[in-house]
């Protein structure tokens, strides 16, 4: 049997057949009804007038639980059925031209579609642009204000507007929230000349190629101010430059994410941008970049001990993994879901993701399509360092230190920031011995010094607790301590 697909209270099995060397091939749409008069040529010019531009929200979010044509079509005579509605023979083609553009939906199933996604119409495209222009001011004003709320961790309630705005100036969030209001395309659109994809795409590859050796904060500022004017680029432009920008923009946006969250703990900051990344892949029809936006948003109910959260998440980007993406995505995939089942104690289903990562990386060197570039932060070294945390967390610490010390050897001399986790995780390995802990628990902070990294600190805090009220436990407090305030 295939991989089972979330799909509301359903589960899904796809077959075998419908999977081939990671490519996910969809059940085929019924014919075109014959044509209703003998016209040929007038029918179609007829059509190609009423066609609408292809509906890429509808279509993402449908992949996103991974339906077919067919479920969305049951779910929605479902629902009519439970309103006493008349069945009118919707089938799983209209569903496939409503997404081609070939069919608009009406009223009566937009109704319908919004209830089975439990998303609202503007988040699924369905509707007009006329029906857009009439959205009220105040639905923009909440809309701020929910973003401010976010961006402050406070609540509105009791807080004056020049705390809250004073709160996003502290965070240096205010030119970001403009461009996350969605202003009407039109508008956005005529503030900003077309520009350059491929100077775009240069800086954003420089970007995060300066990931393994820069400063975390002024480079996070660059890259913030970088998405910034990608969101703008995006907007500004259209057709092949639009999807190019697009691209780039969902990898800038992600880096500038992981920046946040991985490096300066701002996890606020990090889901603002993690959405402008997940947005811009959808623009872009970019599955593999999907399933690295989704990945990466999955560590933060990872590490907040979350994780029927972070395994929903970790289950929408495996959607994603069905179109074609590299062998290396989809071990990188696996290793993210192996440190979300040891955190939340499923060892047995840990160790098991370690298995399909690696026999997904052995196939890497073989496969049709070429590794994306921006694939820089997984590699046989860090396979390796994941499975010694899952090892470790199995309570199997001599396996742990094998895989770790590999791991170790395997790091190059660019991966100082992983290096520090690393270090710290060979502490855990080495319990009850204080010397061979603390040495590597001060190799880790040697690490952190060179390169800073606030999810390596925080590892060798976690571990430092091992060491108790110690001569060496207070020493490592010094460094500690010192790291913190620098």
């Amino acid at each position: 049997m295939g991989a089972p697909v979330a799909g509301g209270s359903r589960t899904v099995r796809t077959s075998q057949r419908q999977i081939d060397g990671g490519r996910y091939r969809p059940s085929p749409v019924h014919s075109q009804p014959p044509l209703p008069h003998p016209g040929r040529e007038a029918y179609l010019h007829r059509m190609a007038d009423r066609r609408h531009p292809p509906n890429r929200l509808l279509s993402w979010e449908r992949l996103q639980r991974g339906w077919s044509y067919d479920e969305v079509a049951d779910r929605i005579r479902t629902e009519m059925s439970r309103c006493q509605e008349t069945d009118t023979g919707l089938s799983a083609n209209t569903v496939r031209r409503w997404e081609t553009g070939e069919r608009w939906p009406d009223p009566r199933y937009r109704k319908h579609l919004v209830t089975i996604f439990s998303k609202p119409a503007t988040e699924l495209g369905l509707l007009t642009p006329e029906e857009l222009d009439v959205r009220p001011e105040a639905e923009t004003i909440a809309e701020f204000r929910r973003l401010c709320e976010i961006m402050t961790g406070e609540s509105s309630d009791g807080v004056s507007r020049s705390q809250v705005l004073r709160g996003i100036l502290g965070l240096g969030a205010l030119p970001m929230i403009s461009p996350l209001l969605a202003l009407a395309p039109d508008a956005a659109e005529a503030a900003l000349p077309a520009g350059d994809p491929a100077a775009y795409s240069t800086i954003a590859a420089c970007h995060r190629k300066m990931y393994w050796s820069s400063p975390a904060r002024p480079l996070y500022e660059a890259s913030y101010a970088h998405t910034q004017l990608g969101l703008d680029l995006v907007r500004g432009s259209t057709g092949s430059a639009k999807t190019a920008f697009a691209t780039s923009l969902a990898e800038s946006a992600l880096l500038t994410a992981r920046l946040a969250f991985f490096d300066l703990g701002r996890p606020a900051i990090a889901d603002r941008c993690f959405d402008v990344a997940l947005s811009a892949t959808r623009e872009a029809g970019d599955h593999s970049l999907a399933v690295a936006v989704i990945g990466h948003m999955a560590f933060v109910p990872i590490f907040g001990h979350q994780p029927e959260h972070a395994r929903s998440l970790l289950d929408a980007a495996r959607q994603h993994t069905w179109h074609g993406v590299h062998p290396a995505v989809r071990a990188w995939l696996h290793c993210t879901a192996s440190e979300a089942e040891a955190r939340a104690g499923a060892g047995a289903s840990s160790r098991h993701h370690i298995d399909l990562a690696t026999a997904a990386l052995d196939t890497a060197g073989t496969a049709d399509v070429e590794t994306p570039t921006w694939l820089d932060f997984f590699d046989a070294g860090r396979l390796q360092s994941f499975a010694g945390y899952s090892a470790l967390i199995g309570g199997d610490r001599a396996e742990a230190a094998v895989r770790l010390s590999s791991a170790l050897d395997l790091l190059g001399p660019e991966a100082g920031k992983q290096r520090s986790v690393v270090l710290a995780d060979l502490a855990a390995c080495h319990a009850g011995d204080g010397d061979q802990q603390a040495d590597y628990l001060n190799r880790a902070l040697d690490a952190v010094e060179r390169e800073w990294y606030g999810t390596g600190l925080n590892r060798v805090r976690e571990v430092r607790a091992q060491l108790g009220d110690s001569p060496l436990g207070r020493e490592l407090d010094e460094r500690i301590g010192t790291l913190t305030l620098v």
